[in-house]
Formats: C-alpha cells, structure tokens, sequence
C-alpha cells in the first residue's frame, strides 16, 4: 500500500474537486479558513477533502468519499486583485467567492497553486470525525488511502500548458 504522508488532506469545495477531477481546473485558490492564522501548502501532495457548507449545507455529513488527490507542482501569490479576476474564467468558484477570498485578511497575499490532479483506483469513505470539523484548511484522514495505481488526470504536455496560461495571466506589465 502507498499513502500519502501525513494522511494530509486538504478542504475544498466538492464543485472544485469535480472540476479538478474533469481536468477542467488546475489550480486552487487559497487564502485559508478562519481557523487558520494563515494559509501554507503544509503539504506537497494532498488528499482532496470535499467540503459542501458553502455551497448550502448546513450540517457536517457524517462521511465523504475522496476520489481525488493533488501534487502542489506550482504556487504563485497574488496581492492585486485584478490579477484575481484574471483567474476567474480557470476555476470554478464563483467570482464573488474569490472576491471574498481576496478581502479576507487583506494583510495576507492569495495562494494560487498548480496541482497535478490524480483520480484515486478505487474511492475511499471517510468517516467524518469532530476533530475534522470548523473552517480551517488543513486536516490528517484516519483512513488508510492507497494511492498506488491512481492516474494523473492530464497528461504532463496538457498540464504544462495550463499552468504557462496562469503565468501569462499573472504576468505583471513593467
């Protein structure tokens, strides 16, 4: 069995995971949760946690199933945010959302990572636990998740023409 170390997974929104997971997307804009002080890649790879209380739940769904996880192959910080907007058509968060993600702490630059997605063989439930829940970012499964056999969703050439597409549309005019 290979897994990933830590256990480490990182919440997000199930529409983003779906649109990663499509190769629809292939970065994630950060800025971390209000539990957290401040947002880091505390991990290079990362199991992809689905989060839905954004997107209208109200309550904490006693299990998730993770299909999907990441490689952190880029990060760039954004602190304009008609740089932002400029992200906006890449990912599938709504334009407020990472409006709202910019204003949060406004003494604190965006994260934008490039990620290679892969698609786990098989997916995995994962009971959901206390110690999982608030708005912070980060958090270690219990679960044991094999990621040997997982597939990357774009091939290499694929990926690296998305990503050079988010270096030009971060490219800042001397």
């Amino acid at each position: 069995m290979k897994k990933l170390a830590n256990h480490a997974a990182l919440k997000e929104w199930s529409t983003v995971i779906d649109a990663l997971g499509r190769g629809d997307q292939v970065i994630l804009i950060r800025k971390g949760g209000i539990a957290d002080p401040k947002f880091s890649v505390e991990a290079p790879q990362f199991y992809l946690y689905p989060t839905y209380f954004h997107q209208g739940e109200d309550e904490a769904r006693r299990s998730v199933t993770i299909t999907h996880w990441c490689e952190a192959v880029r990060t760039w910080r954004v602190r304009e945010v008609e740089l932002l907007d400029r992200l906006a058509p890449l990912v599938a968060l709504p334009r407020e959302t990472l409006e709202a993600r910019y204003r949060f702490r406004p003494d604190q630059a965006v994260h934008v990572i490039g990620v290679r997605t892969y698609a786990l063989p098989q997916p995995v439930v994962v009971t959901f636990r206390d110690d999982y829940a608030g708005c912070r970012s980060w958090l270690s499964v219990e679960e044991e998740i094999d990621v040997e056999g997982s597939r990357p969703v774009l091939c290499d050439a694929d990926l690296q023409a998305r990503l050079a597409t988010v270096d030009s549309l971060l490219a800042v005019a001397v």
